[in-house]
């Protein structure tokens, strides 16, 4: 072993590592389940939000939900404890990830209001943060790669995490707060620019 070698984890340092790698999958597959229904929103009815006032306030009640769930995902990583420290770049890496994500859903939000009212969205801007979040998002896949190299797990011990996971996530009941932002009304009244 090298003079900057890692030590091998074992005993009760690889549970918790494992503990927390199934905590911070937990996260990252509610964060993929509410993207997945927000594309599916856009899917159905972004061509026809401006022209129809039931898609742009779909479209406008899927980008707040996004923005909900965004900030969901970072108190529900912020609360994972105990962090070993062999996860320590993994950690950092999903926080950036988050952070950005929460930055891309704001925007994503913003446009998809001024195009339900009519207005140009600076779709340049909602791009550049969308470009930024699937950077740190592979770098965090590649953090989560070195971790599980380092811990050395047979597959079947993921296997089993990920069937928990899976399990879990059919009973998590989470639903956004209802918005006060009453974007019928907006739709009804659009605005030049």
């Amino acid at each position: 072993m090298g003079l900057f070698s890692k030590s091998r984890i074992e005993g009760e340092e690889l549970r918790r590592c494992l503990d927390y790698y199934e905590a911070e999958l937990m996260v990252t597959n509610f964060q993929t389940r509410e993207a997945d229904l927000f594309n599916n929103t856009l899917v159905k009815y972004l061509n026809s939000i401006t022209e129809d006032p039931v898609a742009a306030v779909e479209v406008c009640k899927a980008a707040n939900r996004l923005v909900q769930a965004a900030h969901e995902v970072i108190m529900r990583h912020e609360t994972i404890q105990p962090i070993p420290d062999a996860a320590l770049s993994m950690r950092c890496a999903w926080s950036v990830t988050f952070l950005s994500l929460k930055a891309w859903a704001e925007a994503t939000l913003s446009a998809m209001e001024a195009l339900a009212n009519g207005m140009t969205p600076d779709y340049a801007y909602v791009q550049h943060l969308l470009g930024e979040n699937q950077v740190v998002q592979r770098k965090a896949q590649e953090e989560d790669k070195r971790f599980l190299r380092r811990l050395k797990v047979a597959a079947a011990e993921i296997n089993k995490i990920l069937s928990r996971i899976n399990d879990d996530a059919a009973t998590d009941d989470w639903e956004p707060k209802p918005s006060c932002y009453n974007f019928t009304e907006a739709v009804k009244t659009p605005q030049k620019v």
